[in-house]
Formats: C-alpha cells, sequence, structure tokens
C-alpha cells in the first residue's frame, strides 16, 4: 500500500511541478499576443477552455496513475521501476520547490517594500490634504 502511495505521489508531484515550469519557460523571450486581453469575454472563454483541457489532462493523469499501480501489484519488476521513478520524482519535485522557495521569498520582500511605500505615500497624501482642510 506503501509503495503504491509513494509511487502516486511521486508522478502527482513531479507533474505539479512540471506544470509551472513549463508555463515559464514557454512565455520567456517570446512575445504576447495581446488582442484577447482587450475582449474580456473571449479572455473569460478562453480561461474556461484551458480549465477544461486541465481537467482532461488530471483524469488521464490518475487512470495512467492507476494502470500502473494496478500492473505494480502483479509484477515485481514493474514494483521496483516505479519506486525509482517515484522516487527521482520525489527528488526533482524536492529541488524544484527548494529553487522556488528563495525565488517566493524575494518576490515576498519585494512586495513587502512596494506596500510599505504605498502606505508611506497614501500617509502623506493624507497629511497634505489635512492641511489644506485646515
Amino acid at each position: 500500500m506503501s509503495s503504491r502511495f509513494a509511487f502516486a505521489a511521486g508522478v502527482l508531484l513531479a507533474s505539479l511541478t512540471a506544470l509551472p515550469l513549463s508555463a515559464q519557460q514557454s512565455s520567456s523571450g517570446t512575445l504576447r499576443d495581446t488582442t484577447a486581453a482587450k475582449a474580456p469575454s473571449a479572455q473569460s472563454a478562453s480561461t474556461d477552455s484551458a480549465l477544461v483541457d486541465l481537467g482532461r489532462a488530471i483524469t488521464e493523469l490518475a487512470m495512467s496513475v492507476q494502470k500502473v499501480v494496478d500492473q505494480a501489484k502483479n509484477n515485481p519488476e514493474v514494483r521496483r521501476a516505479a519506486l525509482q521513478t517515484a522516487s527521482m520524482a520525489v527528488s526533482v519535485a524536492q529541488k524544484t520547490l527548494e529553487q522556488n522557495q528563495s525565488e517566493i521569498e524575494r518576490l515576498l520582500a519585494e512586495a513587502s517594500r512596494k506596500i510599505s511605500a504605498m502606505n508611506e505615500d497614501v500617509k502623506s497624501k493624507q497629511g497634505a490634504q489635512k492641511k489644506t482642510e485646515h
């Protein structure tokens, strides 16, 4: 039971970490078509379509994982290969999370600085407004 769980968890983690990375790689260095940004209804339709596609991909992934788990139950060689693959997937996921952690911390620090600057700006505007009222 635990080997099936480890394999399924590894595959899911690998797929979840690979999805954001592939999205980042495909958007870097390429120009985007901004015509859809002007029409909110077209953007909404494309978002709905993307969600449907994502749902289908998750369903296919779940079916594939179940198929491999069933094969691993009956074949020790497949079980061994599945455990190795799951172990590797978990390692990749951990490394990816470690790499993203520093990026997330950097972005949070930057957001904190921007929020502080905006708060100071609002306070100075409120102070100036009070002076003009008196």
